[in-house]
């Protein structure tokens, strides 16, 4: 395959020898590059070949002496140049086939890719490797990799994933631990299919697998208003979400003991959902779950308490609404309770329901623009409102529905400000006046 350049660093090696954007690259040293990690691990050498073809079809073959730090300079688009590695199971909770009908079609991709969980920390099921994935990932030593195990037990493992392919998990993560790559695993967890004893199970293969096996984090099943035709699942209620707290805290606490390492988190919904408060910092070890939901509150209420010594006894009068999805509420209350202490200043939470996606889904990451503009209307115009980033899509101002910020903005005339999660920018957005988020007003 071949791969365009689309853009060269000025005064780079590759600029000096005369690649140009919209040129494309064939090969290193005879290697195809069909990624990112083989440009990378290829182009380290002192001496390469390159294998060019140039915008008007002239090939060149260039030889390259360099240092082994040097960079040729070469900036592609993207990091996969060959088709994205697609997920083949068909898992009894798979959320991307719960998803309503009519959004962007990259949403309903189903990213089974081991370079994106290499490079993004992406759960993969490994169900869809070949040999030569394999042999590229321990010669490449791409670690680590983030796997979602669910069960451990072969034939459970085949059934939730609907996959005969699925039970070489054991093998499987033997084999990555052998090559001395580092793992950090998922469970998504569904009452009364791989809790239970089944649970109890999987966490001790995995434990068996330490230190390969840096981390174990348990999610809940997450369930739409779209499972029509699709196996029948539960959510965790309070009760079982309890039990559970209570069971993992003592598995914890059994291998920081013998480990001197958490191993095993529970994602902060399951502490939610049982009405109780999440665990102190030091339970979460390096927080290297956070992206799966495992620590986020912790992180924001401790950000939060640091930065307290720096609120103001008072400020002008002014108002302010959060707009949040329903589960997070409770974890954003004592925050807007702090601040309310502040003289002049007003904050209140604006939970928004979700019937976009509906099931009971009400985490905030799903709102869409739909249910954020049915819970506004013009009830808040000319008032000031904070929406969270997470609702967009990344580096974007657009809503999973293909509403855009502005969007909310015309219809709402409220002033809108948003913030990235953390505590610092949200204090800065209801704090700090600034006249550069006014109303956009059609012209």
């Amino acid at each position: 395959m071949k791969v365009v350049i689309k853009e060269i660093i000025q005064d780079s090696i590759a600029d000096e020898i005369g690649i140009e954007a919209g040129d494309y690259l064939i090969s290193i040293n005879g290697q195809p590059i069909s990624d990112m990690l083989d440009y990378q691990f290829y182009s380290q050498d002192d001496e390469l070949l390159l294998e060019i073809e140039k915008s008007d079809g002239d090939i060149w073959e260039v030889e390259v002496e360099k240092d082994w730090s040097d960079e040729l300079g070469i900036i592609f688009d993207g990091v996969v140049f060959d088709r994205i590695r697609v997920c083949k199971n068909h898992c009894l909770f798979c959320f991307i086939d719960q998803m309503p009908p009519g959004m962007r079609k990259t949403l309903y991709v189903k990213d089974d890719d081991y370079r994106y969980s290499f490079l993004y920390g992406n759960y993969i099921t490994l169900t869809n490797l070949n040999e030569a994935d394999w042999e590229k990932i321990i010669t490449m030593r791409l670690s680590p990799l983030y796997v979602s195990v669910h069960t451990t037990n072969e034939e459970l493992r085949r059934q939730m994933m609907n996959n005969p392919q699925a039970g070489n998990i054991k093998a499987d993560l033997k084999r990555l631990a052998e090559a001395c790559i580092e793992i950090h695993t998922q469970i998504v967890l569904c009452p009364g299919i791989n809790d239970g004893k089944e649970l109890i199970s999987t966490i001790e293969d995995l434990a068996g697998l330490y230190p390969a096996v840096q981390s174990i984090g348990i999610v809940p099943v997450g369930l739409t208003g779209y499972r029509d035709r699709l196996p029948a699942l539960q959510r965790f209620n309070a009760e079982q979400s309890k039990e559970l707290v209570d069971f993992i805290e003592e598995k914890q606490k059994y291998f920081r003991h013998k480990f001197n390492h958490g191993l095993v988190y529970l994602a902060d919904e399951f502490y939610i959902k049982a009405g109780l408060s999440v665990p102190p910092t030091d339970y979460y070890d390096d927080f290297v779950q956070i992206e799966n939901g495992i620590g986020l509150v912790r992180t924001l209420w401790d950000e939060f308490e640091e930065l307290l010594s720096a609120l103001p006894p008072k400020i002008e009068e002014r108002e302010v609404f959060m707009v949040t999805g329903r589960s997070a509420a409770p974890v954003l209350q004592p925050i807007v309770d702090r601040l309310n202490e502040i003289g002049g200043l007003s904050v209140s939470l604006l939970p928004v329901d979700n019937f976009y996606f509906g099931g009971g889904v009400s985490v905030t990451g799903l709102l869409t623009g739909h249910d954020i503009l049915a819970a506004l209307g013009r009830n808040y115009a000319g008032k000031r409102v904070i929406i969270p980033e997470i609702v967009f899509q990344e580096g974007n101002t657009i809503l999973l529905d293909d509403i855009t910020l502005q969007d909310i903005k015309l219809k709402t005339k409220a002033y809108i400000y948003t913030v990235d999660g953390s505590a610092r920018s949200l204090i800065e957005a209801i704090l700090v006046p600034g006249n550069d988020l006014r109303v956009i007003t059609e012209e």
